[in-house]
């Protein structure tokens, strides 16, 4: 009976990983086709969504079937519980790839508004919190979530300069409007994917310490941790 716990824990765990590189790989793969302007790709990501969703409810059942057959305690418990939150989070990152990979097919047939310089940028943030918030949850490290947290300020700075950029662009050429308010919403589907990372970030802490940290709770926790460690 324990072999087996262990056995579909650790199936468990495939699973999610395998999950975590899908995101990233959309995310990555949309936002690629975007700026290259590249039709075809974005078209094939765009179906690269239907996987993770499939995958989400492989993983998804699998979190049920642990639960029902062994009762997990403490730790494995919160374990099970951070996944099944976190695939939520995941499968939300490909609905925004998606989007992305809708605005690159329709891009690809105007003019370019400007040479993309901050979103690659931002991108390679977004990209590497997701990274860091699954190694902090299959790992347990605190502080390795705390710097995933931390950077959200970063995604959020990038988001902010982007957006007044595109919308101070649209205002002195008016023609370009169309093209300027589809930028920002891809810049916001990037700053919502540093968000979902943020709380797998938040689901890694509850997992190690049994602590509820969210949303604007997450930087009060931050700052507790910080003067104990001082």
């Amino acid at each position: 009976m324990i072999e087996r716990y262990l056995e579909d824990l650790d199936l468990l765990k495939k699973s999610f990983i395998e999950m975590a590189d899908m995101a990233r790989k959309i995310i990555n793969d949309a936002m690629e086709a975007l700026m290259e302007r590249d039709k075809e790709k974005a078209k094939a990501t765009y179906e690269y969504d239907r996987l993770i969703d499939l995958k989400e409810i492989e993983i998804e059942e699998r979190c049920i079937r642990i639960l029902a057959l062994y009762s997990p305690e403490a730790t494995d418990l919160r374990f099970v519980v951070s996944v099944l939150k976190s695939i939520v989070d995941l499968e939300r990152v490909g609905d925004l790839a998606r989007d992305i990979c809708e605005t690159a097919i329709y891009l690809s047939e105007l003019p370019p508004l400007k040479p993309y310089v901050d979103l690659p940028r931002m991108l390679k943030v977004v990209s590497d919190m997701l990274k860091d918030s699954i190694m902090a949850l299959l790992r347990g490290d605190v502080e390795l979530a705390k710097e995933v947290i931390d950077k959200d300020d970063i995604v959020d700075s990038f988001y902010e300069r982007l957006f007044n950029e595109l919308i101070e662009m649209s205002r002195q050429n008016p023609e370009a409007a169309d093209v300027a308010v589809r930028l920002i919403l891809v810049v916001k589907s990037l700053e919502r994917v540093g968000d979902h990372a943020t709380n797998v970030a938040e689901y890694a802490i509850y997992y190690k310490t049994g602590d509820v940290v969210k949303h604007k709770k997450a930087q009060e926790y931050l700052k507790r941790l910080q003067s104990k460690e001082g």
